[in-house]
């Protein structure tokens, strides 16, 4: 009996453009310095440098520990919707 195929749903969810600014953004209103941010993130300084370039995306692991963070500062906001067009 031949196997039978299953079909996965694959949802893509769009990246926000903005991510670069939104983390400076982030960080700035955290208080925290870059390091800090590495560290209580659990990446290497090269990560979130390529995170900020925009040559790089975070993985699901690192937005979700991104997110936690900016949930407990009151930050969420960054992230979350649509690009922020307040002014700064």
């Amino acid at each position: 009996m031949p196997r039978q195929r299953i079909y996965y749903s694959r949802r893509v969810y769009d990246f926000p453009g903005d991510f670069p600014e939104r983390l400076e953004r982030f960080r700035v209103e955290s208080g925290l310095s870059w390091a800090e941010l590495n560290r209580r993130l659990g990446v290497h300084d090269q990560t979130v440098r390529r995170w900020r370039k925009g040559s790089a995306r975070p993985s699901t692991r690192h937005m979700m520990a991104l997110l936690d963070l900016a949930g407990g500062m009151g930050l969420r906001r960054l992230f979350d919707g649509e690009p922020d067009t307040s002014e700064r």
